[in-house]
């Protein structure tokens, strides 16, 4: 399973850095695509009683949050939030995934 952008600041496990390793200018992608296809209730598989954040200001965004995986990526339902707030680096893999299931 490759571990999407589980924020250091959320401290949590897997942590694949800071999100301000991820932030960019402006993203390439389709931002609405990509949140449906992370927001998908299909691909809920458990739940943790931590609190999300928003990872820039630290506010609290719910008091636990969902994670999510595809059979291949596993990210955290706090992900959705912050590719509409701010502009989040994806893998081109990942992107890639999201087209394909969108064409189809």
């Amino acid at each position: 399973m490759i571990d999407l952008c589980w924020f250091s600041e959320m401290q949590c496990n897997p942590d694949t850095g800071s999100i301000n390793n991820y932030i960019l200018d402006k993203v390439e992608y389709d931002k609405k695509s990509v949140v449906d296809y992370l927001s998908d209730p299909k691909k809920r598989i458990a739940g943790c009683p931590k609190p999300s954040i928003d990872c820039i200001t630290g506010k609290k965004l719910a008091e636990s949050f969902f994670a999510y995986s595809d059979g291949e990526y596993c990210w955290g339902d706090f992900l959705p939030y912050h590719i509409q707030n701010y502009n989040i680096d994806l893998p081109k893999e990942f992107l890639n995934k999201v087209a394909h299931s969108v064409a189809t």
